[in-house]
């Protein structure tokens, strides 16, 4: 037995290609998990604009044209050696059916294709990419169409950058990791550790007194990461704390080391309540590569089962 025991895939559109579904696929391969594919249908909106009675019975036979795809789409990777079941919902507005449904199942990992947002249609509607990732208390995966089917190269984005008097970001930097591995695990995978900080307002009028300032300061927040590093046993050439903007460096060092995930925090642990953090926001709506949201509420609860 793996790390995963259960697997679901979103599927919105019957996609013969969905990525998502390919990586639960080798996922459930490599880790005997079973696989639940729940379809996601919303009538769209020339139909919601036509009569209530027209309209109604237009969506049922969508709804019963999207069930037969879906079927269809089931019954070509049904194999004696995969657990696979299939749902569906249909609701105008899926997101909390959806995350209603997955709290009632409660899977090790919610696998969706990725959706790229531009930052303009945010302002108009929350993507249901976001909706998950605020919603869903645990482990989200998205995955673009491009990616390999098992992901090779892991790279884990923490924050050991601010006072955590509490310990509760190094709590919550250490449950990262330990989803990074359990994946790397599962795949043969290599783990990465980026910690990306920034010293641009770090200055003085004598320029040496400044250099001597911001290695200082380098060195002092670069002790925590080291420590957290030593820890998990992350070897010393995939540790990467890097100076930047976290989203640019993110980006870089994606492109850099060519990684296939990036595992990063929903939401940063200061109070727990804060609203889903920008810089998960930015990556995953206009993703680089797959991307593994990790909620603050799951690192105390899950724990993944061993490997033989």
């Amino acid at each position: 037995m793996g790390q995963y025991r259960q697997l679901l895939v979103l599927l919105r559109e019957i996609d013969p290609h969905s990525a998502a579904l390919r990586r639960a696929l080798a996922l459930a391969h490599v880790s005997s998990a079973s696989v639940h594919v729940l379809g996601l249908f919303e009538p769209t909106e020339t139909h919601l604009l036509r009569e209530e009675r027209l309209n109604e019975a237009d969506v049922q036979r969508q709804f019963s044209r999207y069930r037969e795809q879906l079927e269809q789409l089931m019954a070509r990777h049904a194999n004696g050696d995969l657990a696979l079941t299939f749902d569906s919902l249909s609701a105008e507005d899926i997101r909390s059916q959806a995350i209603d449904y997955i709290a009632e199942l409660q899977p090790d990992m919610v696998i969706k294709d990725s959706e790229a947002t531009p930052p303009l249609a945010r302002l108009f509607a929350t993507p249901l990419d976001f909706a998950l990732m605020r919603g869903v208390k645990g482990i989200a995966h998205f995955v673009p169409t491009a990616a390999p089917s098992l992901p090779r190269r892991i790279l884990v984005a923490v924050d050991t950058a601010w006072d955590d008097e509490t310990g509760t970001q190094e709590l919550f930097n250490r449950g990262l990791i330990q989803a990074a591995q359990a994946l790397a695990l599962q795949c043969d995978g290599q783990l990465h550790l980026l910690c990306a900080y920034n010293l641009a307002g770090v200055f003085t009028s004598d320029m040496n007194v400044t250099q001597a300032w911001i290695d200082e300061m380098r060195t002092a927040l670069q002790a925590p990461f080291d420590a957290l590093a030593d820890a998990e046993g992350v070897p010393t050439d995939r540790r990467h704390f890097m100076e930047g903007g976290p989203v640019t460096v993110l980006r870089e060092q994606v492109a850099a080391l060519d990684i296939d995930v990036v595992v990063m925090g929903v939401v940063q642990p200061k109070g727990l309540d804060k609203l889903l953090g920008d810089t998960t926001e930015r990556i995953v709506g206009k993703p680089p590569c797959s991307v593994l949201t990790v909620h603050p509420q799951v690192i105390d609860t899950w724990e993944p089962q061993p490997c033989n």
